[in-house]
């Protein structure tokens, strides 16, 4: 089809240029005997220079050499024959062709020249209107919407995209036309269809979309960034207000329950009973109200870390010493793989991380269940990994478990956590330099695995605030 098209195209321009001869002989044919016949060839020299302006310099010089041969048959003696009685006419014929290939030859260049200046000026002024249309748009589906149209009308056919398109067909365009993902389709689904300064306009206006369509969704995600940060203040401020609105009540609540079991062998049975559900729900109140204000203060980076040297035995040895109390029939075992150097952390803080494993893994692990601590040396680092042989982690989860409020396990087991423990955890290892991960473990055993690494050489102020991301 392109061939055609050009072929076409070729015998047009051509029978033009054979009609403009044709029409400067019918102008001159009635002044044949009234007008010398060297004056007549400035008529033919006007039609190669109108050839020359509007169909290129081919047409032009085939417009001359058929202007000499028409000037020969119809204006030279003997009349309607090639032939000539005065031999000067071989002069006129050669001065005739030559002024005339000059003529039209500039005359060609000097059109075509226009009409580039021309189009680099039309291209200038659509990019210009294209540019500034795509700054007036903020969404996505704008963008995209306005280049469909505008590119579209630029090229006088129908612009897509190429996820709009079949794979063969954006496959055939994209390679044959550009990279980008702005397609144009008219005439055909041929990228030959486009000429080279075609596929120019095609790339950089692709270009301009697609920087566009990248701002809008920058902005959008900024947007949406604002949008969570202000949902995340709002969200620490209510939970830090609430916690420490709670936090008194609870404490008398909690004093009254203790003086009512002074008395409990006073009470019936059924009264001791309730009583202990209920110091157990307001133990569980009190941890969740002494989390919330540690989040919101690990939030607001109003937490410092006080680091000392410790041995990580040490602050294990007392996570499991605070936890006993809770585990119930389960055992918690600790193992030590090679030597252990000390090292330099908040001991308060990194305790109460380990607890928090301890207290998840107990809350997801059998009555009768194991938990297992296993400390390395791995070169640089210290890693602790906390194992346990419960159902193990929600497929999926070990990307969002240590968010607040996530729940981390599968349904059906005792839950009762608030979901801030692990988020706690990730913030305290996060700031002394380390890592926390999860991951289940390997068939055909059950459980999860909680890993902590910490930098054993760990150069950190004491004035190194907690940012929590």
């Amino acid at each position: 089809m392109q061939i055609q098209n050009r072929t076409r195209q070729i015998l047009v321009n051509y029978s033009f240029a054979l009609a403009a001869v044709l029409v400067c002989t019918l102008l001159c044919l009635p002044l044949r005997e009234r007008v010398d016949a060297i004056s007549l060839t400035m008529v033919y020299l006007a039609g190669v220079v109108i050839a020359a302006a509007r169909l290129g310099i081919g047409p032009a010089i085939f417009t001359s050499f058929l202007s000499v041969l028409a000037f020969n048959f119809f204006f030279t003696k003997p009349y309607h024959s090639f032939e000539f009685y005065d031999a000067s006419y071989y002069f006129t014929f050669s001065v005739m062709l030559i002024t005339s290939l000059i003529v039209g030859s500039m005359t060609a260049q000097l059109s075509r020249l226009l009409k580039q200046t021309r189009d680099e000026e039309r291209d200038t002024h659509a990019l210009y209107d294209f540019a500034r249309g795509l700054s007036e748009l903020k969404s996505k589906e704008e963008i995209i919407e306005f280049t469909k149209e505008f590119v579209g009308n630029f090229f006088g056919g129908k612009c897509v995209f190429a996820n709009e398109l079949s794979n063969n067909s954006a496959s055939q365009l994209c390679d044959n036309v550009s990279d980008a993902s702005v397609i144009i389709t008219n005439r055909s689904v041929v990228a030959d269809d486009f000429s080279k300064n075609d596929i120019i306009m095609h790339r950089t206006f692709a270009g301009l979309a697609s920087s566009a369509i990248a701002r809008a969704e920058a902005d959008e995600k900024a947007a949406l960034y604002r949008f969570e940060s202000d949902n995340e203040h709002l969200r620490n401020m209510l939970l830090s207000s609430l916690a420490h609105d709670l936090r008194t009540p609870l404490t008398i609540l909690n004093g009254t329950l203790s003086n009512l079991f002074k008395h409990r062998k006073s009470l019936p049975r059924e009264g001791v009973n309730e009583l202990t559900s209920m110091s157990i729900q307001l133990n569980r109140l009190q941890n969740f109200v002494a989390n919330s204000l540690r989040m919101a203060s690990i939030s607001s980076g109003a937490i410092k870390l006080n680091c000392e040297t410790y041995t990580i035995q040490e602050i294990i040895g007392a996570a499991i010493t605070r936890i006993e109390p809770q585990k119930e029939n389960r055992k918690i075992l600790s193992t030590i793989n090679g030597v252990i150097p000390m090292v330099s952390v908040d001991g308060a803080l990194m305790e109460q991380v380990i607890f928090n494993i301890l207290d998840n893994a107990i809350k997801h692990t059998k009555p009768d269940g194991e938990i297992r601590v296993i400390i390395s040396n791995n070169v640089d680092r210290i890693e602790i990994a906390i194992k346990d042989n419960g159902d193990g982690l929600r497929e999926g989860s070990e990307q969002y478990i240590f968010e607040k409020f996530y729940s981390d396990r599968e349904q059906g087991h005792n839950n009762s956590g608030t979901g801030l423990g692990l988020a706690i955890c990730k913030a305290i290892v996060k700031a002394h330099g380390g890592n926390i991960s999860a991951k289940n473990v390997e068939p055909p055993e059950r459980g999860a695995i909680f890993a902590i690494n910490l930098p054993i050489a760990l150069k950190l102020s004491t004035e190194s605030a907690i940012n929590h991301d």
